[in-house]
């Protein structure tokens, strides 16, 4: 096991046929300014090389909505999507979207060997046990020479807000994202890429977002959610617990996206946008 990824304990359990973790939903638009969009422009600029009727795989595509908007914004592609949710899956469907949709774990792709010309994912390696297992399923899926684009949370990298806070009581923001959203891994941009490397990829180009404001935007929103869903905190302190994290997510979500576009190329992030080649 890489040193830098912790040992998950045994009894954890995340709910994803939960109505309240579906991502994915709707279709993207590239707008200007706007944060929620990085991860697709930066996805597209990719991509931008693939030729026509090349097939792509989104790994962990929720209902849909970054393999909705790639079709959308480049039809001449063949895109599929699949998901480890059947409500997810069964919601990304019913957008008659052309992206052809599959249940599936991560770990055990049911495609073919070597059928695919680039491998997308968002947000998918925090949340699973064993992410060298994924990793491989991908390089296995993909033709030599195919690219990988993805987005990954890495919330342990040193240097950052989430670092300094992986002891904290008051704001434990660690744990906030497991229990809220099931990530159950912390990881850093030197594990991803030795993983990445040993299941037989060349990096091509990483990139950063979720810098100081994306950060703290993320804190207040975390906390925001463990507040509201509090049982025993009276109602006018979860009115109080809204209008503040309101208050900081205003000014820090529109930050978030100069400050990324500036520092794109910084570490001292908990979000990596990673491009790499399968070797031959």
């Amino acid at each position: 096991m890489n040193s830098e990824i912790k040992p998950l304990a045994a009894d954890f359990q995340f709910d994803y046929e939960a109505e309240s973790t579906i991502e994915g939903r709707g279709t993207g638009a590239l707008r200007p300014r706007d944060l929620a969009l990085t991860r697709l422009e930066r996805g597209l600029s990719a991509f931008v090389s693939l030729p026509a009727g090349a097939k792509v795989l989104e790994v962990g595509c929720g209902a849909g909505r970054q393999s909705r908007t790639l079709k959308k914004l480049r039809p001449d592609l063949q895109v599929y999507g699949c998901d480890l949710s059947e409500r997810a899956i069964a919601e990304a469907r019913s957008y008659n979207d052309g992206v052809e949709y599959k249940m599936a774990d991560a770990s055990r792709l049911p495609y073919d060997t070597a059928t695919f010309e680039a491998v997308m994912l968002f947000d998918v390696l925090e949340h699973v046990p064993e992410v060298a297992s994924v990793v491989g399923e991908v390089a296995r899926v993909l033709k030599p020479g195919g690219l990988f684009h993805g987005f990954i949370p890495i919330e342990g990298q040193p240097g950052t807000l989430f670092y300094r806070l992986q002891n904290s009581h008051r704001l434990p923001i660690a744990r906030w994202k497991r229990e809220r959203i099931g990530h159950i891994q912390q990881l850093t941009d030197s594990a991803v890429e030795q993983i990445f490397r040993s299941c037989g990829f060349s990096m091509r180009d990483k990139t950063y977002s979720f810098h100081l404001a994306g950060q703290i935007h993320d804190i207040a929103d975390y906390w925001r959610r463990d507040g509201l869903a509090d049982p025993t905190l009276a109602a006018n302190r979860k009115k109080a617990v809204a209008l503040l994290a309101r208050l900081i997510f205003y000014p820090t979500w529109r930050l978030a996206y100069w400050e990324d576009r500036l520092l794109a190329r910084s570490n001292r992030a908990t979000g990596l946008h990673l491009t790499a080649v399968k070797m031959q």
